[in-house]
């Protein structure tokens, strides 16, 4: 009995003590510490802070701006003395034959760029003293670079390519590449040019990295040169819509497709088709258009025998065939396809993938 009545005793006293000791640390938990800032203080403090790194932030930023930059960044100092190089061999080799604003205007910019670029060779290369006697010559150059562009006028430059030049001005006036890659299936071609690459599209140029600074391009679309024909000059494929006219006259009739940028001027019961304002292709069927195609010697074997064959590249087929009585250029399906009378010739990424001989005046050879 005694047992029973001390364990309902414990029963009766653990409820007590456990309620004393909770409302105890209620109390203690809901009783501020001296030691714990205020939240109210803390939250007057965030829009002080916040200015403060906003003015810090600013002040690095104007210190950065304020100081000088270099017109080469660092990382490719170490390339600087053969860039400004090969810059300056482009710029000489342009010199001996440059005639318009634009091509002298071209020849003062890589002047300029050699210029820096020397500038740039840091004092441990081992040519350093060398680069600093180049600085003072080729500033010298510049100067007369950019007298000469001041006199000249702003004809054609048919010693520079760029976007949207085709393969015939790139191999005149860059030479023969050192390597060459083509995927057929894409209608693409890469030129190689030293470490420097170019990208071609259906025989067109679409892009370029000139990584050893020695390729011939300029920025925007440069008129494509014309071939001197008879008592007056003629336009070709890749010539301006402006040369077109000038050379041409006023159309009869010009039909637009401006969701497709292509434009069709009519001259009798011919036809011209431009895309992006220059001519991609052409009927001549009224004979009279002033159109010729300019070409390369090439040195290839076909050339040599006087005919083409499958693989042939697009310059030597003009050279052997001559000027097309019609050029369809269809970039959908990586065609461009050449008209001799009846007869066709289909290219494939600027070389022939099949032919037609219908009225037999093809200079083909299969082997």
């Amino acid at each position: 009995m005694s047992r029973r009545s001390d364990a309902g005793s414990n029963r009766n006293l653990r409820p007590k003590k456990l309620s004393r000791l909770y409302i105890k640390e209620e109390f203690e938990l809901d009783k501020p510490s001296p030691s714990r800032p205020s939240m109210r203080w803390l939250f007057s403090l965030l829009p002080i802070a916040v200015f403060c790194s906003s003015l810090v932030l600013a002040i690095a930023v104007t210190v950065q701006d304020s100081r000088p930059k270099s017109s080469v960044p660092d990382m490719t100092k170490s390339e600087a003395f053969r860039w400004a190089v090969n810059r300056a061999m482009s710029a000489a080799e342009l010199t001996q034959i440059a005639q318009s604003r634009e091509e002298w205007t071209t020849v003062a910019d890589w002047w300029q760029e050699a210029v820096e670029f020397m500038e740039a060779v840091p004092r441990t290369h081992p040519k350093y003293d060398v680069a600093q006697q180049k600085v003072e010559e080729y500033q010298n150059n510049l100067s007369y670079a950019m007298g000469k562009a001041d006199t000249q006028a702003a004809d054609a430059s048919p010693n520079l390519w760029s976007l949207g030049s085709r393969r015939i001005d790139l191999i005149r006036t860059q030479g023969e590449p050192t390597h060459t890659t083509r995927y057929d299936a894409l209608c693409q071609e890469v030129l190689n040019y030293g470490g420097s690459t170019v990208e071609l599209n259906n025989g067109i140029i679409v892009g370029y990295e000139d990584i050893d600074r020695n390729l011939r391009a300029i920025a925007g679309d440069e008129p494509v040169s014309t071939a001197l024909v008879g008592d007056g000059y003629s336009w070709t494929i890749g010539s301006t819509r402006s040369d077109v006219f000038a050379i041409q006259g006023t159309p009869d009739r010009v039909t637009r497709y401006d969701s497709l940028r292509r434009e069709t001027l009519y001259y009798g019961n011919s036809t011209i088709d431009l895309v992006e304002d220059k001519v991609a292709g052409y009927n001549n069927l009224g004979n009279n258009l002033r159109v010729a195609i300019a070409t390369i010697p090439s040195g290839s074997e076909d050339e040599a025998v006087g005919f083409w064959t499958i693989g042939t590249e697009r310059n030597d087929v003009f050279r052997i065939q001559g000027t097309p009585t019609q050029v369809n250029l269809e970039n959908s399906l990586c065609k461009e396809i050449l008209h001799y009378g009846n007869s066709v010739i289909e290219l494939r990424n600027g070389f022939v993938s099949g032919y037609n001989n219908l009225s037999g005046n093809l200079q083909v050879r299969v082997r």
